[in-house]
């Protein structure tokens, strides 16, 4: 059975949990470090998770196998990688200095910063907050566009849509069977273009979840991900 997308979002949810919780006022030395830790390990899984929801969708290898040498090369992606490792595997953590500033208001607020270490001799130079969430921006980047790839496969609200449907040679009665209702459900009066269409209004709109992170899209990339507008075929 295909996994659902929802994974992929849940991974994503959780891991801007971590990264907020980063930004927490009065968060302590310790504190960063458990938060920071738990962050990079949520956002590495949101790939694994992508990966493992989309694996037998036709084309995904071919398209995610591009982000992947993009990710490959890009030297901020590849420090958290090897954070991650260093953190599940060794018990060790680069998040390791923290220093106090005032802002132009005069208010103390403290940033935090990555160290060298055994397994991680060149760390950024930005503060770990900052660094958290260009990590965060990019891998949503990656989730966004495959949202946008494969729309059909992911989210139930571009799955159950007249076009797609026709393409696939099925029709409101199908879509209708694989939502668990008896076929002609949603029939009222006399069949026509404008009923079927309302039919495929009430099931998208009644019994479709969609892509449940829309609003991170839109926060952290200052991007939307919108549903299907329904149009008579």
């Amino acid at each position: 059975m295909a996994r659902s997308a929802s994974n992929i979002d849940y991974k994503t949810q959780q891991a801007e949990f971590f990264l907020r919780r980063l930004t927490e006022p009065g968060v302590g030395f310790f504190e960063v470090q458990c938060y920071a830790d738990a962050f990079v390990a949520a956002t590495r899984s949101v790939t694994f998770a992508l990966q493992s929801v989309c694996a037998t969708i036709p084309g995904f290898k071919e398209w995610y196998s591009q982000h992947q040498s993009a990710m490959r090369a890009d030297s901020l992606m590849r420090f958290f990688h090897d954070y991650r490792t260093a953190s599940v595997h060794v018990g060790d953590s680069p998040t390791r200095a923290g220093s106090s500033v005032r802002d132009a208001d005069g208010r103390l607020r403290f940033l935090y910063f990555f160290l060298p270490t055994q397994d991680i001799p060149s760390p950024p130079t930005t503060d770990v907050v900052s660094a958290c969430r260009d990590y965060f921006c990019r891998t949503l980047r990656v989730v966004l566009d495959c949202y946008r790839r494969f729309p059909h496969d992911l989210d139930d609200r571009w799955h159950f849509t007249p076009e797609h449907f026709q393409s696939l040679g099925l029709t409101v009665e199908d879509a209708e069977e694989a939502m668990g209702f008896p076929r002609g459900w949603t029939a009222v009066g006399e069949v026509s273009p404008a009923q079927i269409l309302e039919r495929w209004h009430l099931l998208i709109r009644h019994h479709c979840v969609g892509c449940q992170i829309g609003n991170i899209f839109y926060e952290y990339l200052r991007e939307t991900y919108d549903g299907p507008a329904i149009t008579v075929a």
